[in-house]
Order: C-alpha cells, then sequence, then structure tokens
C-alpha cells in the first residue's frame, strides 16, 4: 500500500501536509491550551482553532512552493519540525529566535547528549518517512478545464507554451483566496474567544510548529545580517587603571552554566550542595537575575555596557565590552573555555579552548572544568606585576545529560538519571543527577580559591561567580532552560552569584556595604560596572550605583 497516490497535484500535496504538521507538529500546544480553555466548554472553539493554523500554514506554503521549490520546502520542514517538536514535546523547549541562536551555536558535544532512541523516533516517524514519500510522489500538471481556458484567452495565441503554468497560478490563486475566506469566517464567527486568545494568551503561540519557529528564524536571520553589516563601535577609549592599591590586582571571574539559586546551600537550600564553600568568607547575592535564559543572548548581555531592557545582538556585538575596556587600560585579560565559546565576547583578547584533551589534561572522558586550572599559575607568573583578570567559562551544570557533567566521586546524592531523555527519569532522579552537578562546581570553585590564596602574597586577589541563566527541572513539565523571558519561570532567571576576597584587598573593599548589597534584588546589569570597579578601572561609562563593589 503506497502512503501517497501515484500522482497529485502540487496544491494537494501542499495542503495535505500542511494538515499533517498541524496534526502531528501541536500536541503541547493543545496541551497548553487545554489549561486555558478546557475541553468541555470549548469544543468548537478548539476544533476552530486547529482549522484556523491549517489554513494560516496552507496559506503561507502556497505562496512559497511552486514548482521545483516544492518538494525541497516541504521535506525539509518535515524533518525540522520532528525535531523541532521532540524538544517541545519532551522539554518544553520553545523555539524563539535566542533559541535558533543557541541551536545554530551548539557544539557536537551538546548536539549528541540530545539525541537518543526517542529523539530518532521522532525524525523517522514524522521526519524521513513523510519525507521519503514527499520525494517519490509524482506531482501532475492537470489543471481545471475552466482555469485552463481562462489562461489560454490571457495569453492569446502567441505563448502557448504558457498556457500551463498560469492555469497553476490561476488555481493556486483560487485556494488561496478560499482559504483566506475560511480563517476569515473562523475568527469572525468565533471573535469574543480570539480576542482573548491573541490579546491574553500570547505565550500560547510560541508553541506552534512549525510557524512560531519559521518567525523565529527569519528573526534570527535578520538580526545576522544587521550584526555583521553594523559597523564596530569602542567606547571607553578613556579607560584606565587608578590603582588603590601597591599590590598587583588579580580577579577570577567563573561564568557559571545553568546554575540555579535556590540549590545552593549557601542560600538555604537544605542539602549540603556547597561543603567547600561554606568554609570560606563568600558573599552570596542571593536575589540576582540574568539578563536572559540561554547562553547566546546572557554572555553577550552580561558583559555588556547595555542592560537587559536595551540589549540586542545588534547593538551588543557590535560594541566593546566591558573586557576590552580592562585590555585597554593595560591589564592582562584571558579567557579560558570549557563550554561552547565565548559568544563573541572574547574575540578582542586572548582566548584557549578547554574542550580537548589538546589543553585540557582532565578529561575521563569529558573534558572537566578544573582542567583550565592546571596551567594557570604559569599565566599568572608571566604577567609580573601586571594587573590580570582571568575569566573562566565553565561547563558547570549543563543539561539534559547532567549525570556526564561530573566526575563519578561526585554522585553523592542518588539515584540519579542517567539519560538526557529527563522525561523518562523520576522527578528525584533528575534533581539528584543536577544537585551533583552543583556539588562539583562547589569544588570546583574551592580550587579556584586556592590558587588566588596562594597568590595573595603578592597580590591582591578576589573571585566572582555568576551563572549565565538558570534551568528548569521539570517544573510545571518544563525541562532544560531556553524560555522567553516574558515567560520564563524563576528556576531559570534566579541565579547564584558569589564573591570572595582575601584580607588584602578587604582593606580597599567595604565588605560591609558588598554585604548589604547582597541583600537587595541584583542583575547581569552589574556585571560590567562591578569588573571595572574589581580591577580599578576608571571611565566615564562606569556607573558607581552599579557596582557591586562600591559603598
Amino acid at each position: 500500500m503506497k502512503l501517497f497516490p501515484y500522482q497529485l497535484s502540487q496544491i494537494n500535496l501542499v495542503l495535505l501536509i500542511a494538515g499533517f504538521l498541524t496534526l502531528t507538529g501541536n500536541f503541547t500546544f493543545f496541551e497548553k491550551t487545554l489549561l486555558v480553555y478546557p475541553l468541555s466548554e470549548n469544543l468548537f472553539f478548539l476544533g476552530s482553532l486547529f482549522l484556523l493554523l491549517f489554513t494560516f500554514l496552507a496559506s503561507l506554503l502556497l505562496l512559497v512552493c511552486y514548482i521545483k521549490t516544492t518538494k525541497p520546502i516541504l521535506i525539509l520542514l518535515l524533518l525540522t519540525s520532528s525535531l523541532v517538536g521532540y524538544s517541545t514535546n519532551n522539554y518544553g523547549i520553545v523555539f524563539d529566535h535566542n533559541m535558533i541562536t543557541n541551536t545554530f551555536e551548539t557544539d557536537s558535544n551538546e548536539f549528541l547528549d540530545l539525541v537518543n532512541f526517542k529523539s530518532f523516533f521522532y525524525l523517522l516517524i514524522l521526519g524521513l518517512l513523510p519525507s521519503t514519500a514527499v520525494w517519490k510522489v509524482k506531482l501532475s500538471k492537470t489543471q481545471s478545464k475552466l482555469e485552463t481556458e481562462f489562461a489560454s484567452k490571457i495569453l492569446g495565441k502567441i505563448k502557448p507554451q504558457y498556457v500551463p503554468h498560469v492555469a497553476q497560478f490561476l488555481q493556486r490563486v483560487k485556494v488561496f483566496l478560499i482559504l483566506v475566506i475560511v480563517s476569515s469566517v473562523i475568527i469572525l464567527s468565533f471573535s469574543k474567544h480570539y480576542s482573548s486568545f491573541f490579546r491574553e494568551n500570547k505565550h500560547l503561540r510560541t508553541y506552534v510548529i512549525p510557524t512560531y519557529y519559521l518567525y523565529s528564524l527569519a528573526k534570527f536571520t535578520n538580526s545576522k545580517i544587521a550584526t555583521s553589516t553594523k559597523p564596530f563601535v569602542e567606547i571607553g577609549l578613556d579607560a584606565k587603571i587608578n590603582k588603590k592599591s601597591a599590590q598587583r590586582r588579580l580577579v577570577i571571574l567563573i561564568v557559571g552554566e545553568t546554575a540555579r539559586s535556590d540549590h545552593m546551600s549557601l542560600n538555604g537550600y537544605e542539602r549540603k550542595t556547597n561543603p567547600f564553600l561554606e568554609q570560606e568568607e563568600i558573599i552570596s547575592f542571593k536575589e540576582m537575575v540574568s539578563c536572559g535564559t540561554d547562553t547566546a543572548w546572557s554572555v553577550p548581555c552580561m558583559f555588556s555596557l547595555l542592560d537587559r531592557e536595551n540589549y540586542n545582538h545588534t547593538s551588543g556585538k557590535n560594541m566593546s565590552n566591558s573586557l576590552d575596556l580592562i585590555s585597554r587600560a593595560d591589564a592582562s585579560v584571558l579567557w579560558l573555555d570549557n563550554n561552547s565559546d565565548s559568544k563573541g565576547v572574547a574575540e578582542r583578547v586572548p582566548y584557549e579552548d578547554y574542550r580537548s584533551s589538546k589543553l585540557n589534561s582532565i578529561c575521563n572522558p569529558e573534558c572537566r572544568d578544573e582542567g583550565m586550572l592546571t596551567d594557570i599559575q604559569n599565566y599568572i607568573d608571566e604577567q609580573n606585576n601586571n594587573d590580570i583578570l582571568i575569566v573562566l567559562h565553565t561547563m558547570g551544570s549543563h543539561g539534559p545529560a547532567y549525570f556526564k557533567r561530573y566526575p563519578p566521586e561526585f554522585e553523592v546524592f542518588m539515584p540519579t538519571c542517567k539519560t538526557s531523555q529527563l522525561n523518562e527519569c523520576t522527578d528525584e532522579e533528575i534533581i539528584n543527577a543536577y544537585d551533583n552537578t552543583i556539588l562539583y562546581t562547589d569544588y570546583f570553585l574551592s580550587k579556584v580559591i586556592a590558587v588566588l590564596k596562594a597568590n595573595s602574597v603578592n597580590s591582591d586577589t578576589a573571585m566572582l561567580y555568576i551563572s549565565d541563566h538558570g534551568e528548569s527541572l521539570g517544573e510545571n513539565g518544563l525541562y532544560l532552560h531556553g524560555m522567553p523571558y516574558f515567560m520564563a519561570p524563576d528556576e531559570q532567571i534566579k541565579i547564584p552569584a558569589f564573591m570572595w576576597f582575601d584580607e588584602s584587598i578587604s582593606r580597599i573593599f567595604d565588605i560591609e556595604s558588598i554585604k548589604e548589597k547582597a541583600q537587595l534584588p541584583q542583575s547581569h546589569d552589574s556585571l560590567f560596572h562591578t569588573l571595572l570597579g574589581l580591577m580599578d578601572v576608571e571611565s566615564e561609562l562606569y556607573k558607581k550605583d552599579l557596582d557591586l563593589t562600591a559603598k
């Protein structure tokens, strides 16, 4: 039995695939919609909503699928929708333009963490099999007699070879107009429902496949073009160091990955996830929130002069950041990376990649964050008396394969989830695996402090740890991160931030004032100015009220 008839017209093929995508790609959308519009009270509205999604998608495809473009576009749409559907249905991921950016910037290791039997099943059943059927089906060129005669009258006898193409176009216009009329009738018939649906439940549209991720892809493309064509703006040309001590300044900034504030025992979490840091004089900023909910957005945003409300990649990535100013002030700046990359932040400062055993000597088999510390003392010694800022971009608690993020000896909380398919694990197993990653982060930070203590004789040393964003661990059916900020839960935006100072630098900064600020709401917006303050860098761009170390 053939999946498709031997022949189909282009229009019928487009309508068939539009129906297939609407039916198979929107389970999560209708699941979320049912929470707002119960089936028992809104049966006909929900039916109209399905029909509206179909007519909208079919209209869109009729505009772009024509002659030779039909099959490639439909196949590409089937394949991508199967993978997006897998991520949305299993992790609750929303593919807005930030998540599209994350997708394109994901490295091979992160991608492999998401590959499992279930993802292959989605790709096979919803992507490969229907794509094969689309590829094999023959497209007929027949048109209705009326449309053919009308096309002949338009062209006359001069160019009869173009009659079939014009007739196809007329047929396409007719179907398109019917779809538009049907859509209009649907909206008018349920105007009361759609009025509240579009105005009060905008978040629901983010789950619609494939239209929302296509919209996001268009935004991503536009942003990339705008970013690449906009000239780079150098700011902070007046940056200079005004030393407050005769000793060298040595600051290590750790950019955490996917850490949650409420899973730190320093912040009151019932489990001892910070046994090492609890032995140190740590200042914890318990009310810190992130600039975004994904690495691709948060990392460049947190180093930018622009605050969260005004940040965008087009401006932010084409402007000097805090590392540029500190480097321009003649301090030594180094970025060490055990994550995907610096997201453009370290393009103008020295950068080293520790994601492989080429540089990282601690790989078992995954390369560990502590491997970035093996040669760090050599770099410090080579800078003589120059002030130093070192940024360590960690793998931290990156999901969904939490069990890979820590060595076996840190598997303290058990049983753990041993798969990246989180919905196959219990909540307890997921949380246990995640908490083990926090435990390893705690150990890593204690090793950083040990490096700083070893240099405190001839340097004023300090550590700042701040995560890029948080993580959902199954709360309300959500996993991982990357939700649009306006609808992101606290789990994805409330992040840990710690400071540690040695005794010599404690005499320079007002520690009691910093502790007071640590009790107040803070955000990534403060990092730009805090780094300048920590490194004694003066500039007209510096805002004292945003510096966490200032009185």
